[in-house]
């Protein structure tokens, strides 16, 4: 179906091209053109966008969607404890109904959940690396989300009962390729190395090659802690960025997730290699994690793109949020109030979202995607409009967002979903998520 979105008061191409009162068409899933008075073929669907602005679909460039089951959960501890009280007890009961009981229900709702909690904020596209089950993918086509599923691959320091053997790992991996990844519709397929501490050397040069072999993305922690690093130095005498440049690893393919304790020399070889960064604001304050230093990476030619994380160590799969909270932490860890702006959050949160999701989109051109949000200016909240990008950044919400565009389908107009029934969805999946909770409490590894 064509799509025309007429009279939008602003019309954002990018963070540093804006349009006033412009009109864009959609034909076949992309951008057919934009401009003024532009005249509206016969038979298509019209969208209204007087006091309004269409942007790019935001894109939430890391998530772990399973955690949607885990909100409020383990709070004041680091990584490695919040992982052993929070995490690990769900993903035992995660993993024995999927692999002993063959149940994917779980799957299914948490991504549900989490796709309209991020369609209503206008986002149109995830990467996440999860507990991989085909639930997960029908999820994404049935509400009509496009998500990048990145395999995960680990086989170091997990609980026994957690670890897979590496040939079931990799089978599944190239299975879900072979059946699921599909570059031009809603679902692809990535591999998802954890981190460098929880796959040993054979993994991760597997995870390269394949990588290389199927022309897919990779995406992988990198250097969340300090004791991340520690460790690395002692087993390795490399960081983790430099350890994963000896292996080949990086490349323009890959998205590195974090980097806040990572040090000039890191930096180089990620600019050297055309890798992405993904960073995750919110996440790493609630984990006192750090700050990662991303005005050092994007002055060295670094893309930075913008990721929530999961809920357990968030809360919310918010980009609205994750764009101020990216801005204030850049500016008040670097004491200055220049460090990060309006128009570098806007980037990452669309351009370089879409550069680490390997996807034709992020700008409002002809021929990309359409993936598009348009957002309601009439609140309080948001007047007077002196600069679109800024006001857009410091005070809009996800409840401002009135319609939302994936491949050219809108799934929600007028803050209403359009492909499922979301009431009905929202309370079987919480029924899920209890049942999930309660099990998990049961568990041997519970700790909370």
């Amino acid at each position: 179906m064509n799509l025309f979105i007429q009279h939008a008061a602003y019309l954002l191409r990018d963070a540093d091209r804006v349009e006033r009162d412009c009109d864009l068409l959609v034909q076949n899933q992309r951008i057919a053109a934009v401009g003024h008075d532009l005249a509206v073929p016969p038979g298509t669907e019209v969208i209204d966008a007087q006091g309004c602005a269409v942007i790019p679909g935001l894109i939430n460039a890391h998530t772990h969607l399973y955690q949607n089951f885990l909100k409020g959960m383990a709070d004041g501890l680091p990584l490695v404890p919040w992982c052993e009280a929070t995490l690990f007890p769900m993903v035992g009961v995660i993993h024995h109904l999927y692999r002993v009981e063959q149940d994917e229900r779980a799957g299914y709702y948490w991504s549900l959940l989490g796709a309209l909690e991020m369609i209503r904020g206008g986002t149109t596209c995830c990467m996440d690396m999860d507990i991989s089950m085909e639930s997960i993918f029908r999820a994404w086509q049935d509400v009509g989300l496009r998500g990048v599923a990145a395999i995960t691959l680990s086989n170091h320091w997990l609980p026994p009962e957690l670890l897979i053997p590496d040939a079931i790992l990799k089978a599944e991996a190239l299975d879900y390729t072979a059946r699921w990844h599909n570059p031009d519709g809603l679902v692809r397929i990535a591999l998802g190395p954890s981190t460098p501490f929880l796959c040993d050397e054979a993994l991760l040069t597997w995870t390269r090659d394949t990588a290389r072999a199927y022309d897919l993305a990779v995406h992988i922690h990198v250097a969340e802690t300090a004791g991340e690093v520690t460790e690395s130095l002692e087993e390795k005498g490399l960081r983790p960025a430099q350890y994963l440049d000896r292996l080949g690893l990086l490349g323009p393919r890959v998205s590195a997730v974090h980097c806040v304790h990572i040090v000039e020399e890191e930096t180089a070889a990620l600019a050297a290699s055309g890798a992405t960064v993904v960073h995750c604001p919110k996440s790493n304050m609630k984990l006192a994690d750090g700050a990662a230093p991303v005005p050092a990476l994007m002055q060295a030619g670094v893309p930075v793109a913008l990721g929530t994380d999961g809920c357990a160590s968030n809360d919310l799969l918010d980009m609205w949020e994750e764009m101020r909270a990216a801005v204030l932490l850049a500016r008040v860890s670097a004491g200055d109030a220049a460090a990060l702006s309006a128009a570098d959050v806007f980037r990452m949160a669309t351009e370089h979202g879409a550069r680490a999701c390997g996807l034709d989109a992020g700008t409002l051109d002809v021929g990309r995607l359409a993936d598009i949000a348009i957002v309601d200016l009439s609140g309080p909240h948001l007047r007077p409009v002196h600069d679109i990008v800024k006001t857009l950044v410091y005070c809009a919400r996800a409840a401002d967002v009135r319609d939302t565009i994936i491949n050219g389908r809108v799934v929600m107009r007028e803050r209403e979903v359009t492909t499922v029934d979301e009431a009905a969805l929202v309370k079987e999946a919480d029924a899920v998520g209890q049942e999930l909770y309660t099990r998990a409490q049961q568990s041997a590894m519970w700790r909370v």
